[in-house]
């Protein structure tokens, strides 16, 4: 199983429903909105970065900041929940989507596909 292909995908699939949302964002909110934006970008240049990189210390200092930009967009959601512009259903979704991208990073920087 390509490891790097698995996380891509799940990543696109999941900024493709984080941006569905976004269109429903009120325009007092434009500055979380462009965190949300600007983050699901980084995310997938992270991967890009991590798929080019040879060196282990080097892919694991973006597989460190591939985690924080989830993290970083898990909050950015949960203050979107808190303030009532996207669903609990929504927020759940988006949440579970996150969670199968983490594990399957925490799963590369065991060195699962270290090798790739």
């Amino acid at each position: 199983m390509n490891y790097n292909f698995k996380i891509l995908s799940s990543s696109y699939k999941t900024i493709n429903y984080i941006n569905k949302l976004l269109v429903n964002y009120p325009n007092k909110e434009v500055i979380l909105k462009h965190n949300i934006e600007k983050n699901n970008y980084k995310i997938i240049e992270l991967i890009f970065s991590y798929n080019i990189n040879d060196t282990n210390r080097i892919k694991d200092k973006y597989l460190k900041a591939l985690l924080v930009s989830l993290s970083m967009l898990d909050f950015y959601l949960r203050v979107s929940y808190d303030k009532k512009i996207i669903s609990k259903h929504q927020f759940e979704v988006v949440v579970k989507f996150l969670m199968e991208i983490k594990r399957m990073v925490y799963g590369l920087k065991r060195g699962v596909g270290h090798e790739i």
